[in-house]
């Protein structure tokens, strides 16, 4: 942990001495921002869309709370974070890199013994009772890029490295640690004027490690089912036994990664159209080292393959700027159970298609900047073992603008708005009532009433930014958001977990350029 601090402050350090070149357009221009985190993630693009230098520091504070939420998230959330990015060119070489703190409390999680980084996974531990949880997370991230033979020719990529710790404070006590690091490196080349074709190898592991105690020990030797019970759950609601039948109160998850991707741009009079399809297969073990007679427990394997498309168009005409994306992201999992004879038992299935407009228009004094939402959800979660089956689909829609006012004393007041909307578009379960148990009473029948419902809800936003010498600057950013759901009518089965209608959250953000 002692090198993730040092390597975090290389960052910090590095990031204050970048010479800094427009650093107010780094922050304002929305659209730009937006381009600038597309090529993070397809560093193809690095040298072309990320400015040759720039360094920004952000501090952050958040709170969610409202009981509109899936059975197994928080009832309220608080979290603080600091950010420090920058890129820098060394000579023909485009730098950029990202440290991260995030901190966050949640008060009160049920039967969500697990890291928020796996949402999928088919095996953890839970409880029904309320746990309190404190949750640590760093992250780095680097990528680069150069080019050759003038400019025909370029090599680039990256590595994310991400270590957490969480754990909750009341019985039953979890503590989960997790690490992953993932890297790429890909190459590209001009294959006619305006035409750039490219291609990326990926690579990446990890681990989540996850334990579970108890201070009171009466609590553990009880029998009597209570909220301190401590449950194993398998799949979507299959095998949820507690730990008395099942003593080995602990387990690993090792994973492992491997992907390409492929890209294809053209910049020409119409603009700049980027475009990627990539494929990621990650395969999760779980397994339990016994530490009295140094074997291995094998538990499950779980196949999580991820398939994505992306396609960016953009355009600068004098004052005006326009943006249009479209992306599309499919999940397909299922696992192994090696306790029972490799028996494939959880199959997880979702698909997620967004579509983004933006436009920008920039006068003397007012940036007006006006954007388009509309996307699409489709998740099936099937378990075998009980024949538990959640199917649904959902559409959601937003438009917002904001507006930004620049004054006579070099400082910029904005004002922003968003009004959004989630629809169902079709819900279907299956349960038979002889396998019913404790997760469905608590979780499963919370998450139906949850996706069955039409939701509306606004976003506003208010903000002020003093230039400062030099380019730097100072900007203070706060948002509120509204979320109400109209649910329907209530399910014909036990639910112990009855849903709210509101959902708020609450946020504040400083940020400095230098």
């Amino acid at each position: 942990m002692k090198k993730l601090y040092i390597v975090g402050l290389l960052f910090c350090v590095w990031g204050t001495y970048l010479p800094v070149y427009a650093q107010h357009a780094v922050e304002q221009d929305t659209i730009a921002r937006r381009i600038r985190a597309y090529t993070v993630d397809n560093p193809m693009w690095l040298e072309k869309s990320v400015e040759p230098r720039y360094s920004l520091i952000q501090m952050g504070y958040s709170q969610v709370s409202g009981e509109y939420r899936t059975a197994q998230d928080a009832q309220k959330i608080k979290n603080i974070n600091f950010n420090s990015e920058g890129a820098v060119t060394i000579k023909d070489i485009r730098l950029w890199g990202r440290f991260a703190y995030n901190r966050s409390t949640e008060d009160s999680t049920r039967f969500a013994h697990q890291t928020r980084e796996n949402p999928a996974s088919p095996w953890y531990f839970g409880s029904y009772g309320y746990n309190h949880y404190e949750r640590t997370n760093y992250f780095i991230q680097t990528r680069g890029q150069k080019y050759f033979a003038d400019r025909k020719y370029s090599v680039f990529g990256g590595l994310d490295y991400h270590v957490g710790n969480h754990f909750s404070n009341n019985d039953p006590r979890s503590t989960i640690d997790a690490i992953q690091v993932n890297g790429s490196l890909g190459a590209s080349a001009r294959i006619s004027s305006g035409w750039d074709l490219g291609l990326e190898g990926k690579y990446g592991y990890g681990q989540e490690r996850v334990e579970i105690a108890y201070r009171n020990e009466q609590y553990a030797l009880s029998a009597v089912e209570s909220p301190y019970m401590n449950y194993i759950v398998r799949g979507y609601g299959w095998k949820v036994s507690d730990w008395l039948s099942e003593r080995n109160m602990f387990y690993q998850n090792d994973m492992k990664r491997y992907g390409a991707k492929g890209y294809l741009s053209w910049d020409g009079d119409l603009g700049k159209f980027y475009g990627n399809i990539g494929y990621l297969q990650e395969v999760q073990h779980y397994r339990q080292t016994l530490r009295n007679d140094s074997r291995i427990n094998e538990l499950s394997k779980f196949n999580l393959d991820q398939l994505s498309y992306q396609l960016m168009w953009n355009l600068k005409r004098g004052n005006k700027t326009y943006l249009a994306s479209f992306n599309s992201l499919n999940h397909s999992g299922k696992d192994w159970v090696t306790e029972s004879g490799n028996a494939q038992n959880y199959v997880y299935r979702k698909e997620r298609q967004t579509l983004d407009l933006s436009y920008l228009i920039k006068k003397n004094k007012w940036q007006q900047l006006y954007e388009a939402n509309i996307g699409y959800t489709h998740e099936v979660r099937h378990d075998g073992g009980t024949e538990t089956r959640l199917d649904y689909d959902r559409m959601d829609y937003a438009l917002s603008t904001l507006l930004t006012y620049a004054t006579t004393r070099n400082q910029e007041v904005e004002f922003g708005v968003t009004a959004f909307a989630e629809t169902n578009m079709g819900t279907s379960w299956t349960l038979p009532l002889i396998n019913e148990n404790v997760f469905h009473q608590y979780v499963f029948y919370q998450d139906i009433r949850y996706h069955e419902a039409d939701v509306w809800g606004g976003k506003l936003r208010l903000g002020f930014t003093q230039r400062l010498k030099k380019g730097n600057f100072i900007k203070l950013v706060g948002t509120y958001t509204y979320r109400k759901a109209d649910l329907g009518s209530a399910l014909d089965r036990v639910n112990l977990a009855p849903l709210g209608r509101t959902r708020e959250v609450g946020s504040v953000r400083l940020s400095y350029g230098f």
